[in-house]
């Protein structure tokens, strides 16, 4: 993962050279090397690449930005391809792919599609002036462009004081860098010219796009269920969910049916499979020894941001299946002072201490150190004004200022003794919205029966490259700390998203919460011996951390960002 800037400026003014403030915070983002470049266009148009990199993949530490005879590339990203040699870094794999592409447009944007894990891609053609920017289709990285009078700003992280949007991920994006035209490709597998517009058309056509409230995003829905055809088996959850009162009774007997045992040990090798290539490709050092290179590192390298619910207790469960014995795991679990009462013993605490007995009793091997964050309220707010708002910009609601405060704290893993020195994090985002983790998932099936729930889980997956990957992006990555979501892997996501909405969650008033909410990872859990944290029931960080204040309205602009 990597902090990058690329800045085309039309005239002699730069904000790359003027804001000290925002190149510190992208060499947070990457500390083990930063290099800036530049090249003066016939016209006068000067074009400035800058990276810090944060090595994660690879026997060797690959500097950017990477300049070859076709162009200049950045890149802040993660490939996880199994095809791909593991100890050549995946920049270096990327730039070569790009190579065989030379200048033209069609096959360079036919080699972004076969990218596999999250990114953001910034490549300048020097031949045809082309520059070519995008987000990896799922939106698990960030980039955000800002334009002001003199130049425009592609950049992993900005501030308050740059107006700006977020790209969308939706498609892959050329930018003629002297006309300002803008083409937008799809991600399909033909070569699909969307759109051609002008930039300063184009920018504030997103931003109103994105200062659209959740319930105001639509899609096209044309996909009606065949429920007949799976009656039976709809029927047999119903009705083992009426008659079986004790919740472990009812998952293992929901197991003895084929179709459902067959649908969780898919998962099950899926989610494997992206938790091992994510806690197994990287340097396998901690930030103090990869420093001085100390390959016979066997601090902790991986953690786990774990309130000690059913998402992030799999994932630590499975990181202990891969990582050596010999290295301890961090379980970073955040909580917020209540009042001024010096009381940090939330839900989320008390959740994290009770799941960690489970996975001591399930992993006696593994050292697992649980990291206790406390933050008083006073250092909440003054971290939320000096530093979280502009990374969290340009979200701005209370809700995002909320969940990115938790978010900043936990990756800082910082607790009264000393701080983690992990460079991978674990995740367990996209979990509700894959597996029908929401109330108004519940909400939607009550309402329009299954129907109304496919329409709801689908238009979450629509939508989950505007909401809150990129702002935890930028949050985390300020902490030199690499964030991966084996959740939001694209072959588990594939799998997923072909099954009926019976076979991820079951809303059902005879399966009650802690049961039909995620219903199928509720099974992987148990089938893993998790059985405590199988039957927990899902509750929001911003609730569980107490971040949260009651009396606030989540949707409302948080006052971090209201001009005095």
């Amino acid at each position: 993962m990597c902090g990058i800037i690329c800045e085309i400026c039309y005239s002699n003014s730069s904000v790359l050279k003027q804001d000290n403030q925002l190149l510190e915070r992208i060499k947070n983002r990457g500390p083990n090397c930063v290099s800036v470049n530049e090249i003066i266009l016939d016209n006068g148009i000067k074009v400035i690449f800058c990276a810090a990199v944060l090595w994660m993949q690879g026997s060797e530490l690959t500097s950017q930005p990477i300049e070859n005879e076709y162009g200049f590339f950045l890149y802040n990203g993660d490939i996880f391809d199994e095809s791909w040699d593991a100890s050549i870094n995946d920049t270096q794999v990327i730039v070569k792919k790009l190579s065989r592409a030379k200048n033209d447009p069609e096959d360079i944007v036919k080699e972004l599609k076969t990218l596999k894990g999250p990114f953001s891609i910034i490549y300048y053609d020097k031949v045809n002036h082309n520059l070519y920017f995008t987000r990896d289709r799922i939106g698990r990285n960030s980039l955000l462009v800002h334009k002001n009078e003199s130049s425009l700003v592609f950049s992993s992280v900005l501030g308050r004081k740059y107006d700006c949007i977020e790209v969308p991920s939706t498609y892959i994006y050329m930018l003629n860098i002297k006309t300002k035209e803008l083409m937008s490709m799809s991600w399909s597998e033909t070569f699909e010219i969307i759109n051609e517009i002008d930039m300063i058309e184009w920018m504030s056509s997103v931003q109103e796009q994105q200062n659209l409230p959740d319930e105001k995003f639509t899609f096209r829905y044309d996909d009606k269920l065949n429920i007949f055809e799976n009656e039976i088996l709809i029927h047999f959850i119903e009705n083992l969910g009426r008659e079986t009162k004790c919740k472990l009774d009812l998952l293992e007997q929901l197991l003895n049916n084929n179709e459902i045992s067959d649908t969780v040990s898919k998962i099950i090798q899926l989610l494997e499979q992206s938790v091992k290539i994510r806690v197994l490709r990287q340097p396998k050092m901690c930030q103090k020894c990869i420093q001085i290179k100390n390959f016979n590192c066997n601090h902790c390298s991986v953690g786990v941001l774990f309130s000690g619910g059913l998402d992030c207790t799999i994932l630590a469960f499975l990181a202990d299946k891969y990582l050596p014995k010999d290295q301890s795991i961090d379980l970073i679990n955040v909580a917020f002072e209540k009042g001024n009462s010096n009381n940090y013993d939330g839900p989320d605490r008390l959740t994290g201490q009770q799941s960690l007995e489970e996975l001591r009793r399930l992993c006696p091997l593994r050292q697992w150190v649980f990291r206790e964050v406390n933050v008083p309220r006073a250092k909440l707010e003054k971290y939320q004004s000096e530093i979280i708002g502009d990374l969290i910009y340009p979200r701005q609601t209370i809700l995002d200022e909320s969940l990115g405060s938790a978010l900043w704290f936990a990756a800082q893993g910082e607790n009264c003794q000393d701080t983690s020195f992990c460079r991978v994090l674990l995740l367990g985002s996209g979990a509700d919205e894959l597996f029908g983790g929401y109330t108004r998932h519940r909400n939607a099936y009550k309402r329009y029966g299954w129907d109304g729930l496919n329409k709801e889980l689908l238009l979450d997956w629509k939508r989950i490259s505007f909401r809150n990957l990129a702002r935890d992006n930028r949050v985390i990555c300020d902490h030199g700390r690499q964030p991966r979501l084996p959740y939001l892997d694209e072959d588990l996501t594939e799998f997923l998203l072909q099954l009926k909405p019976w076979l991820k969650c079951f809303p059902n008033d005879n399966l009650g919460l802690g049961i039909g909410d995620k219903l199928m990872l509720r099974l992987v859990a148990f089938k893993y011996g998790l059985t405590g944290v199988a039957i927990l029931p899902k509750r929001a960080l911003q609730f569980g951390s107490r971040i949260a204040n009651k009396k606030e309205k989540g949707s409302d602009i948080s006052k971090t960002f209201l001009v005095s």
